[in-house]
């Protein structure tokens, strides 16, 4: 999500910076480096970049050593996973073939001045329109690039652009087909749990009073925010499962899916997590019940792959 500071003692205009609460602890200097150096502490800054924007979150989870059931339950996720996916791909994958040959359309799948082209070629400059907006008018600019919703968005984006590329650029087909189910999975967790789970719990769990709470409800309905967390999954339907060229979701396509919500699992636990930027309280890994938190998410993308498979089997445009 674009995050919105809710720290009381942090006022701010649209394009500025916050000023902190003199009793603020000023910031650790911080390199790169330091992610890599082991003998750096855990949290690298003191205050950290972050300026007080998650003071909302509960102490417990943003400060103190993770969970010792959360991190072995992280680790044996991942492993279980990793191990059922690459099974899967053995068996399913004909010798002497790619789980990328799954991926090759026939030349004639991208037709330029069709419909769906023209669709393509519109949202996209309106989806890039939408984050030069976050860019130039949220106080976080480029920093709100940190979130799975921008990661998501930005993906949205990017295969508009692909697929209004393709008719002339054939090498863009596979990444526009690679980053199909990503697109229509990342929306879907994105809308789901922004607005089912994450939302009402930063409003009536998290943050106590009732003026905080109003402001934030004020900025979380704001046309940005509805762009990036009503708005991106009808743009992934779209762009995913109604224009052409349709076609079956395969095991590569979840394979993709693994790889991209992996990636952004260790973003946000080895270097958010270290800077003090807690964008999703309900993943907080100090805490056991994050498990469920992980599981629900498992749970989404499982049931997203069966059901967008099922939306774009042959048998539903044939």
């Amino acid at each position: 999500m674009e995050h919105v500071n809710t720290t009381p003692d942090c006022k701010y205009d649209k394009m500025s910076i916050p000023k902190m609460n003199p009793k603020t602890p000023p910031s650790r200097k911080f390199s790169v480096s330091d992610l890599v150096d082991p003998t750096k502490p855990w949290i690298l800054t003191d205050g950290g970049p972050s300026l007080g924007f998650f003071d909302f979150v509960p102490q417990h989870l943003r400060e103190g050593p993770w969970s010792a059931t959360a991190t072995m339950a992280l680790f044996s996720l991942m492993y279980s996973l990793t191990i059922i996916l690459l099974g899967a791909n053995m068996l399913h994958t004909p010798a002497k073939s790619s789980i990328l040959d799954k991926f090759a359309l026939a030349n004639d799948a991208y037709l330029p001045y069709t419909p769906s082209w023209y669709y393509h070629s519109v949202v996209f400059f309106w989806m890039v329109y939408v984050a030069y907006m976050v860019y130039t008018e949220s106080m976080l600019s480029s920093i709100a690039w940190v979130s799975f919703t921008l990661w998501s968005w930005s993906i949205i984006t990017i295969r508009h652009g692909l697929c209004a590329l393709a008719p002339f650029v054939p090498q863009v087909r596979v990444v526009a087909e690679i980053l199909r189910l990503p697109v229509l999975l990342s929306a879907s967790v994105t809308f789901g749990v922004w607005n089912f789970v994450l939302m009402p719990a930063i409003c009536f769990v998290f943050i106590k009073d009732s003026k905080r709470r109003w402001n934030f409800i004020k900025f979380a309905t704001g046309f940005r925010l509805t762009q990036l967390h009503v708005f991106n999954i009808f743009f992934a339907v779209m762009n995913g499962a109604w224009a052409q060229p349709r076609r079956p979701l395969h095991l590569g396509d979840l394979d993709a899916v693994f790889v991209y919500m992996s990636i952004y699992m260790m973003w946000y636990y080895f270097v958010l997590d270290r800077l003090g930027i807690h964008l999703y309280p309900i993943f907080s890994p100090r805490v056991p019940w994050v498990i469920f938190s992980w599981l629900l998410v498992v749970g989404l993308c499982i049931y997203g792959y069966q059901w967008w498979g099922r939306i774009l089997s042959p048998s539903k445009y044939s």
